[in-house]
C-alpha cells in the first residue's frame, strides 16, 4: 500500500507540472473606423498583401511604411509586381531567412507535355525590390489534379497557391494550395453553385520546395473529407510553430460557417483530423510571433484573437474588433506581419481601400492545476 501511495504521489505531482495551460492574449489597437488608429495605406485596391523586407520595411504592393504601419508612401518607382491586386493576379509573398523576396502568384495553369505538372508565375528580389526578376516559371508536381472552378464561377485548371509559404530550419519551402483531384467529385453543399458552376468540394494539401520554390512536389493532403462542411477545404493558411510543428488553418463554408484546423508534426505526411474553431468566417490567417503566440485574424466583420497552447483553445475574451467604415471588411480578407516583438500590422479592405491597423499583443501564460488529480491521489 505505501509502494502504491508513493506511485499516485509521483503521478499527481506529474499531472500538476504538465497539466493544461490557459493563456491570455491581450491585443490592442482595434476599435472603430474614426478612432484615429486605422490608417490609409493604398486607394482602389481589393486584395490586402504585405511582406516585412530584411531592412524593416512593410510593403504593401506599391507603397511603404518604416514607421511600423503607421504612415505609408509610394515605394522608390513601383512595389512588388502583380501590384494591381485583382484576382488573377495577386500572389503569396514571404521574405526568407537570406532577404530574398519571394512572390508566387495564386493561379497556376497546367503544363504543356507533363500531365502530372504545373507552373506557376514566380517573380524574386534580393535587395528588397528596389529591383526584382520574373516571371519565372515554377514548377509543382501534382499527381492527380484536375480541373475546377474558383470561387468566383471561373474556370481554372490547375490548384491554387493560398495566402502562405513558410521556410523550415534547413531551407526547405512548405505552401498551402487548395483544388481538386480526381476522386473529388462531391457537389457542393451549396445546389445553386452546383447548377451554374458544377462547384465540387475541394481539398487543402502541402507541397514542398528543396530549391528555393523554382520546383515543389506534393506532400500530402492536410482535409479532404466530403462530409464536412458545404464546400470542402479552401483557402488554406499555415503557421510554423518554434517547436516544428505545422498548424493549418482552413475554411469550408461562407461567412456563417467555421473555420477548420489540422496540425501535423514531422515530415508533415500525416495530419490530423481538422477541428472546427467556433467562429463565424467566410476567411482565416494565422501568424506565429516571435514569442510563440499564434494570431488567428477572420472575418467579415473583422477581429484578431490569439493562442499560447499552438492553436488547441483561443482566448476569445481577449479578441480585438478592427473596426471598418461598413462594419464589415470587402470580402473578409486582410493580411498580418510581425515588425518588431509584439507589435502587428493588420492591413484590410475597407469596403473600398487598403487600410492598416498596429495591434500590440501582450501574451500571459498561466499554469495550471488539476485539483481533481490530487484529490484522487490523497485518497
Amino acid at each position: 500500500m505505501q509502494i502504491i501511495g508513493r506511485i499516485l504521489i509521483v503521478c499527481a505531482v506529474c499531472l500538476v507540472m504538465t497539466g493544461p495551460s490557459s493563456a491570455e492574449v491581450k491585443i490592442t489597437g482595434g476599435g472603430q473606423y474614426k478612432d484615429g488608429k486605422g490608417f490609409p495605406v493604398r486607394a482602389y485596391s481589393t486584395f490586402p498583401s504585405i511582406v516585412r523586407l530584411a531592412d524593416g520595411t512593410v510593403l504593401c504592393y506599391d507603397m511603404a511604411s518604416k514607421d511600423g504601419g503607421r504612415t505609408w508612401d509610394r515605394y522608390q518607382k513601383f512595389g512588388f509586381p502583380l501590384g494591381d491586386a485583382t484576382r488573377p493576379h495577386r500572389g503569396v509573398i514571404t521574405t526568407l531567412k537570406d532577404g530574398t523576396v519571394l512572390l508566387v502568384g495564386r493561379y497556376t495553369r497546367k503544363h504543356e507535355s507533363d500531365p502530372d505538372m504545373y507552373v506557376a508565375e514566380v517573380y524574386r528580389s534580393h535587395d528588397s525590390f528596389r529591383a526584382y526578376t520574373g516571371p519565372t516559371r515554377s514548377l509543382i508536381h501534382l499527381p492527380n489534379v484536375v480541373p475546377g472552378t474558383d470561387e468566383y464561377g471561373m474556370p481554372v485548371t490547375g490548384p491554387f497557391f493560398e495566402q502562405s509559404i513558410v521556410e523550415l530550419p534547413n531551407g526547405d519551402l512548405l505552401a498551402s494550395m487548395w483544388g481538386w483531384f480526381e476522386s473529388d467529385r462531391t457537389p457542393s453543399g451549396y445546389p445553386d453553385l452546383w447548377d451554374k458552376w458544377h462547384l465540387k468540394k475541394s481539398r487543402s494539401f502541402l507541397i514542398r520546395s528543396k530549391d528555393k520554390g523554382r520546383t515543389w512536389r506534393y506532400v500530402a493532403t492536410v482535409a479532404g473529407d466530403p462530409d464536412a462542411g458545404p464546400e470542402g477545404f479552401r483557402l488554406p493558411s499555415l503557421a510554423l510553430l518554434h517547436d516544428g510543428e505545422l498548424l493549418c488553418l482552413m475554411r469550408n463554408g461562407d461567412g456563417k460557417q467555421p473555420l477548420w484546423l489540422s496540425r501535423a508534426v514531422g515530415d508533415y505526411t500525416k495530419w490530423e483530423k481538422p477541428e472546427k474553431i467556433d467562429v463565424a468566417a467566410g476567411y482565416g490567417q494565422l501568424l506565429t510571433l516571435l514569442d510563440g503566440t499564434v494570431l488567428l485574424a477572420y472575418g467579415k466583420s473583422l477581429y484578431v484573437m490569439g493562442s499560447t497552447d499552438g492553436g488547441r483553445t483561443w482566448d476569445v475574451k481577449n479578441k480585438s474588433d478592427i473596426g471598418t467604415r461598413a462594419g464589415v471588411a470587402f470580402l473578409g480578407r486582410l493580411a498580418l506581419a510581425e515588425v518588431s516583438p509584439g507589435k502587428v500590422v493588420c492591413v484590410y479592405n475597407d469596403m473600398v481601400d487598403l487600410h492598416a491597423r498596429v495591434l500590440t499583443v501582450e501574451s500571459k501564460h498561466k499554469q495550471s492545476t488539476n485539483k481533481k488529480v490530487l484529490q484522487g491521489a490523497k485518497r
